[in-house]
Order: C-alpha cells, then sequence, then structure tokens
C-alpha cells in the first residue's frame, strides 16, 4: 500500500481530503489530455499509464485508507507494548551489546592481517617480477659482503691480541674476538646479490616496511576511536545526577546506552552511591545478574580495570 501513497505524493496514512486534493492536482498536471497532438507516441504511452496508476492508487487507498491508518495504530500500540515489557538491563540483550563491540574489534584486526597479507603480496609479486624471492631480502652486495668479512677479521684478530693482558680485560677481549669471528662466518655464508639487485631489494624492503606501519597506525586508530567512544559514554553516565536515573529513563536508553550505563555503575568508587544506582531497578536479581554479565565482558575488553 505505501507505493500507492508515493504515486500520490504522499505520506503513509494522510486523510480521505489529503488524498482527493493529491488527486486533482495531479489530474491537472498529468492528465493525457493536456499532451500536445505533436507529442510521440511513446511518451504519451508513459504519460498514460502514469495516469493509470493515479486512477489506481486514488480507487484503493480512498477504500483501504481508514483501515490502513487503524492497522498502523495497532502496530504502533503492539510495538510499544512490547517494548514496556522488556526489562531494563536486560542480561541477554547486555550481552550482545558487548559481543557486538567485541565484534568490532576483532573485525578491525581482521581488516588489518587482510591488509597486511595483501602488502606482503604484493612484495612478493614485485620481488619475482625480477626473478628474486623473499628469502632474497637478507642477501648482501658482493662488495659489501667482502667488506663485512675483512672488517670482523680485522676486529677480530684485535681482540685476540689483546687476550695477552689478561685478566678481566683480556677475558673480554677474548669474546669479542668470538663474536667477530662469528659474525665473520655469518658473512662469509650470506647469500650475495649483484649492487643493482641489492639497490632494488632495499626500496622494496623500504615500501613494504612504510606499507606495513602505515596500515599499523591506521589500525590502531581505529582501535583508538572504539575505545575513546566507549570511555566517552560511561564518563558520560558517570556524571548524570543520580535523581535523572529513574526506570523511565533507563528504559528509552538503547541497549548500547544502557550498557554503557551498567559499566558506569561498575566504577563508581562509592558504595553508597552505587546502592542508589542499583535502586532504580525494579528488582535487585535483575541488576545482580546484568552486573555480572557486565563484570565478565568488562574484563574482557578492559582487562578488568575500573
Amino acid at each position: 500500500m505505501t507505493h500507492y501513497y508515493e504515486i500520490l505524493g504522499l505520506q503513509p496514512g494522510a486523510s480521505k481530503a489529503e488524498i482527493k486534493e493529491a488527486y486533482r492536482r495531479l489530474c491537472l498536471e498529468c492528465h493525457p489530455d493536456k499532451l500536445p497532438p505533436e507529442t510521440p507516441k511513446k511518451a504519451r504511452q508513459i504519460v498514460e499509464e502514469h495516469f493509470k496508476q493515479i486512477n489506481e492508487a486514488y480507487a484503493y487507498l480512498m477504500e483501504h485508507a481508514d483501515r490502513a491508518v487503524l492497522e498502523e495504530i495497532d502496530s504502533e500500540r503492539w510495538d510499544l507494548e512490547v517494548e514496556e515489557s522488556l526489562p531494563i538491563f536486560d542480561p541477554i540483550r547486555m550481552e550482545a551489546v558487548g559481543r557486538r563491540l567485541e565484534r568490532e574489534r576483532s573485525l578491525i584486526e581482521q581488516e588489518y592481517q587482510q591488509v597486511i597479507g595483501e602488502i606482503e603480496k604484493q612484495q612478493r609479486q614485485k620481488l619475482a617480477a625480477h626473478g628474486l624471492s623473499v628469502d632474497d631480502l637478507t642477501a648482501l652486495d658482493s662488495s659489501q659482503k667482502w667488506g663485512k668479512i675483512i672488517e670482523n677479521l680485522i676486529l677480530g684478530l684485535i681482540g685476540l691480541a689483546m687476550t695477552s693482558i689478561g685478566g678481566l680485560i683480556g677475558l673480554f677481549a677474548f669474546l669479542w674476538s668470538c663474536f667477530c669471528f662469528w659474525a665473520m662466518l655469518a658473512y662469509l655464508f650470506t647469500k650475495t646479490v649483484s649492487h643493482r639487485q641489492y639497490k632494488f631489494l632495499c626500496s622494496v624492503k623500504t615500501e613494504t616496511e612504510f606499507a606495513k606501519n602505515q596500515a599499523f597506525r591506521q589500525k590502531e586508530q581505529r582501535l583508538a576511536t572504539q575505545s575513546n567512544y566507549i570511555r566517552e559514554r560511561i564518563e558520560y553516565f558517570k556524571q548524570l545526577p543520580l535523581e535523572l536515573l529513574s526506570e523511565g529513563f533507563i528504559r528509552q536508553l538503547s541497549d548500547e546506552d544502557q550498557f554503557f550505563l551498567l559499566m558506569a555503575i561498575k566504577e563508581r568508587e562509592d558504595a553508597k552511591q552505587a546502592e542508589q544506582w542499583q535502586q532504580v531497578v525494579e528488582t535487585g536479581v535483575q541488576i545482580a545478574v546484568a552486573a555480572g554479565v557486565v563484570l565478565l565482558l568488562s574484563n574482557l575488553f578492559f582487562g578488568g580495570s575500573s
């Protein structure tokens, strides 16, 4: 029935007087007889079809409009009765809010991992296009490799020479020489690439690290935005005067805000104030169960911090 109202340019639930007025106006504007004789046949057919829809909508609404209004009133009354019958701080709905917030954080982490996977895939594709692989990222330029080997060999020999000093200095010199010789062997078995390939590998590593750092910052920013939103809502409810927190006020809150209100109750340090807050609930059982749910979920989200 809603589309009939749309055809006449009316809002659902319009009165019969409004329907008649809209019909008269559309007849004056859209009647096919008002088209000039030179109007193309295709355009005339479109106008005639539209005018048929106007007549159909008018006939239907004039017959059923009153019934539709009554049905809409009954529907709104039923929705209101159902809403008023729901308990405030309902544990099931509070748990659902907590799980949704948890899923939002998990989704952010999953999207971050997907981005990292895509970055690494692009890295592998760039390397493969030049006949290289991820294992080549640790490779060294040939001249650089032998320079490192000679450098560590000289430092190791100096350390061995200093072992003759004896004592604690000699011990440190021996350990130093062992470290240098171990590093020299590590460089000796390190894979080498040409100077051109080495420069390309360095650029790929730099681009990849930059992209990963940027993705990490975006993830942390999204997580911080969610955490700040949660904290702001909790602080808002913590600052509300106690006399405002009637059952009627709480009932008109969304499930999410009821959840944050419970979190605010949990964080109240003054036990006397906490008891006053709990008095807005009709039964002590409801608040006890809901508080248990919130305690569990708050430990999950905030590590149990108050």
